[in-house]
């Protein structure tokens, strides 16, 4: 295999895609190129489809358990990319991270309290907390002079100090790219570190994600001072293209901890997963190590080609640079238009579909998230599309 794998275009018209079959119900026409939902237009890795047709073929899908090689592949994979050595006992499996997320806050939080996001961030983490009546707290992201985004640390404290019950980390952060550094990681932590009865839960779906120099770092690896409060969501499916697998991961290594959550899953019986994803996720980490590799440097030069594109026919557009994730964050203030108003241009005049940066909370305002993960022949119609509807 090489990177010419990712330069096949894939009809995924009538295939259940909610990036392409939903166009219609979310933006009121299927004549756009979506780049809004967060899945990648590349088939997952050969080997992945091969061992879910191996099993397909078999042809009985009873109930089915977790076997000790698919914690054992989760671990080794942890540790082999990110150097953290995850125990079995340590690992729970959910339908989906915002699922456990939900559990999470319901679970250790009670009406009313107050939970720390770090918007412009995730929009069902804000979603999940007010349908629990919950209440939502900003720590918004900072972004300074030379376009980087940083934490504000001293707001964190601040927030916390008035008796916030859970924190909602996003590392790497989506939408705007960030690769937390492990003294960023440390500081956060040592304001964490001062409000013990605070839950953690911590979002690295996007730890896979990672364009070099930038390293992600595990937070528990860096700070395992929180393991006692920290539930860390992690999953093949951003990384191998496997959302529609619904399946994550959950490193929890208190047991306590541990076993009030899981007692909590059980009562919603959000304790299992599917057998298709406990086959993928397995021939995943497994196999797709070459895949995942090639991947990365293909996206790095989608997102130089994006760089370069904007640069000679959009200089008043921008794009905020990434360190990981496929989202590109582009800044369209020069443009002195409301991000609904860019986005409904694009749409309409341009036949690309994007995310208004106001859906990711306070400081979204002025951008727009971009789903880049895409063959490039795909990608540059879109922005051709682009720049024809902001000339």
């Amino acid at each position: 295999m090489d990177k010419s794998f990712f330069d096949q275009v894939v009809d995924r018209r009538g295939t259940n895609s909610s990036k392409w079959d939903g166009l219609k119900n979310v933006y009121g026409t299927d004549d756009a190129i979506p780049m809004w939902v967060a899945d990648m237009d590349f088939r997952s890795p050969p080997e992945v489809v091969e061992a879910i047709k191996q099993r397909a073929q078999h042809g009985i899908f009873g109930y089915t358990t977790v076997d000790e090689e698919y914690y054992a592949e989760v671990a080794r994979w942890w540790q082999r990319r990110h150097g953290w050595n995850v125990k079995h006992d340590w690992i729970v499996t959910s339908p989906g991270t915002i699922s456990a997320l939900s559990v999470a806050v319901r679970t250790f939080t009670s009406p009313g309290d107050g939970i720390i996001i770090q918007p412009p961030v995730y929009p069902p983490f804000e979603r999940t907390i007010r349908l629990a009546g919950r209440q939502v707290l900003y720590n918004q992201l900072m972004l300074n002079n030379s376009g980087r985004y940083t934490m504000n640390l001293e707001d964190l404290d601040k927030q916390l100090s008035q008796g916030a019950k859970m924190f909602i980390f996003c590392s790497p952060h989506n939408p705007v790219g960030r690769v937390w550094t492990k003294e960023e990681l440390k500081e956060l932590a040592a304001v964490l570190s001062k409000y013990e009865d605070v839950v953690i839960f911590d979002d690295e779906l996007w730890a896979d994600f990672v364009f070099p120099p930038n390293v992600h770092y595990p937070l528990l690896n860096v700070a395992p001072e929180l393991a006692k409060r920290t539930i860390t969501a992690t999953s093949v499916s951003k990384t191998f293209n496997l959302a529609g697998l619904e399946n994550t991961n959950l490193f929890i290594p208190d047991e306590q901890l541990r076993k009030t959550f899981e007692e909590a899953m059980f009562a919603l019986a959000l304790n299992k997963t599917n057998l298709f994803a406990i086959v993928a996720t397995k021939a995943a980490y497994s196999y797709g190590e070459p895949w995942l590799d090639l991947l990365l440097e293909y996206l790095q030069e989608n997102l130089q080609f994006i760089k370069t594109f904007l640069q000679e026919k959009m200089p008043t557009v921008s794009v905020i640079e990434p360190e990981g994730t496929y989202l590109a964050w582009f800044d369209i203030r020069q443009l002195h238009m409301s991000s609904a108003e860019v986005s409904q241009k694009l749409l309409h005049e341009g036949k690309v579909a994007v995310e208004e940066g106001t859906m990711f909370g306070p400081g979204g305002e002025g951008f727009l998230r971009v789903n880049y993960a895409m063959p490039r022949t795909l990608l540059k119609q879109a922005l051709e599309g682009m720049s024809k509807a902001l000339a």
